[in-house]
């Protein structure tokens, strides 16, 4: 990966893969092209909760979004924002009291766990991966 900026340039390794993935799902479309591909790190936990609140002093964080990153990282950010300025509310007091993730064994069973649960999760999605 190369940063620009605030950007940053994904190999041609996961171009490929997305427009694989998307050739397969949508094969009518086969001849649009891709301006941008996006890829990312997931954070998953074990017990698919998250961690909502205060990490230390004036640092906050919604974190571990277990897959559906994009929408529920949307809005638990905008719940942490809105607890920070000082609003309560039942989402809010119900991320609040989760119980956060849970702790992850370690290394090597760490990555073979994860690196399995992954690829179940793509042989159980077939064509949608």
């Amino acid at each position: 990966m190369q940063p620009l900026g605030n950007v940053v340039f994904l190999g041609d390794g996961f171009i490929a893969n997305h427009r694989k993935s998307f050739e397969r799902r949508f094969p009518m479309l086969n001849r649009v092209d891709f301006e941008y591909s996006w890829s990312g790190a997931i954070c998953l936990s074990e017990n698919q909760e998250g961690f909502f609140g205060q990490l230390a002093p004036n640092v906050y964080g919604a974190l571990c979004c277990n897959g559906p990153g994009i929408t529920r990282g949307t809005a638990t950010g905008k719940l942490l924002a809105d607890m920070i300025a000082g609003e309560r509310n039942e989402p809010i007091d119900f991320l609040v009291a989760s119980p956060g993730p849970s702790k992850t064994p370690p290394e090597p069973f760490l990555s073979l766990g994860v690196n399995s649960v992954l690829k179940w999760g793509q042989y159980r999605a077939g064509l949608e991966v």
